[in-house]
């Protein structure tokens, strides 16, 4: 659920656009996010209207569950400064600010001058000074960074935006700007999770310490074909649903990720790839482990072990 403030700011933003109109630029922006390969969407003022009411919710829900994520990986952790590369309107600012109390100092990088006058207008109204005061810079990621170093580096659906021959320079280069924490976030497609793939490769080669979602640093075991990617709900307000035409109270957003440590982190023994397959008296579970991808079948004789396992649920460690 976005912050309350942010939810008003959106909703008085888009206070004056004829509510057909906002709706028939959804599904126009919705169209162009599903191709498989673009640059870019070049967004209108209409255009970035939309994407705060009907885009927004889902990707802060989804970086707010990998924050979360962070957190329970790696205990303590304690974020005072961040750096957003491609920040669109400061989707993960919000989120980052909500969840790191010790957060001071925000920059984010944006080559859009209007997201980065729509950004500054929501910014405007946080009862949050770090994100009243968070620094926007405008430029390409490919071509601007920070030459300082932050505790939290975020790369949130911006892979995809950036020519293939770049990619892997960019996310080592965000790797050289770390601190503490490294999160690179992609669509649930298979196109996203072939950059996330990419990307994991390069990163631990440059010896950064994965911290999930993979229990392990091997290579992946992921098959051609198929593509390791989670899910998120997140519930629709009623002005979610008319943005979007849509019935249904909820949505579930598909992404993939990857959390890089500049510490060792304690990894998990496997991690749920799919939703687990419930009987009476047992679960089915599809599991990634260090040594494979593998379906284990936990019954109510291992007691204890049942007991946890029929609790968890896609996406979890188990």
């Amino acid at each position: 659920m976005l912050p309350p403030e942010l939810s008003t700011a959106i909703a008085d933003l888009n206070a004056e656009i004829p509510r057909g109109d906002l709706a028939g630029t959804v599904a126009e922006l919705s169209s162009e996010y599903r191709e498989k390969t673009r640059s870019r969407p070049q967004l209108t003022t209409m255009h970035r209207a939309a994407y705060l009411a009907a885009r927004l919710p889902a990707t802060y829900a989804v970086i707010a569950r990998v924050i979360r994520e962070a957190q329970l990986r790696i205990p303590g952790l304690r974020v005072e400064s961040m750096l957003d590369l491609g920040a669109g309107p400061g989707t993960a600012m919000w989120a980052a600010a909500e969840q790191f109390p010790d957060l001071a100092r925000i920059v984010l990088i944006e080559d859009s001058a209007g997201w980065i006058e729509m950004g500054r207008r929501l910014s405007s109204i946080s009862g949050s000074s770090v994100i009243r005061n968070a620094e926007w810079w405008q430029g390409s990621v490919p071509r601007e960074f920070s030459p300082e170093s932050f505790d939290f580096v975020i790369a949130s659906y911006l892979m995809n935006e950036i020519p293939l021959q770049d990619r892997s320079r960019v996310a080592l280069a965000a790797w050289q700007r770390t601190k503490k924490l490294l999160v690179i976030i992609e669509p649930g497609t298979p196109e996203g999770f072939a950059n996330i793939r990419s990307l994991r490769q390069a990163l631990i080669a440059a010896a950064a310490y994965i911290a999930a979602p993979c229990p392990h640093a091997n290579d992946c075991p992921v098959a051609a074909g198929d593509w390791c990617h989670f899910s998120e709900r997140l519930e629709r307000t009623s002005e979610h649903r008319k943005a979007k035409r849509a019935e249904l109270g909820y949505e579930d957003e598909k992404y993939s990720y990857l959390i890089f440590s500049r510490e060792p982190v304690a990894l998990p023994a496997a991690r749920i790839l799919r939703h687990p397959r419930r009987h009476a008296g047992h679960a089915e579970f599809e599991l990634c482990t260090p040594e494979g991808l593998k379906r284990e079948t936990i019954s109510r004789k291992q007691g204890e072990r049942y007991k946890t396992a029929k609790k968890a649920e896609w996406g979890e460690t188990l």
